[in-house]
């Protein structure tokens, strides 16, 4: 007999109420609108110093991005 036959079966998964490419979109726009407040509160905080302004975008941005994932995450369970 095959050895295939014997493998157990996948464990059910319950289809997700949200589309997956809304849930990309998500991800995205939470870590842009993070970003843009970023920007503006380092730009008002630090004034014109740009490596201020990219390390406070590119923080935001990231911290945007983890919250929409992990909202995601919440959203489909």
């Amino acid at each position: 007999m095959p050895q295939s036959r014997k493998r157990r079966g996948h464990r059910y998964q319950k289809p997700s109420d949200i589309p997956s490419s809304q849930r990309t979109k998500g991800r995205i726009i939470w870590a842009i609108l993070f970003a843009v407040f970023g920007f503006a509160l380092a730009f008002f905080g630090a004034g014109g110093k740009w490596a201020v302004l990219i390390i406070a975008t590119v923080i935001a941005g990231l911290i945007g991005y983890a919250i929409g994932k992990n909202m995601e995450q919440s959203a489909s369970e």
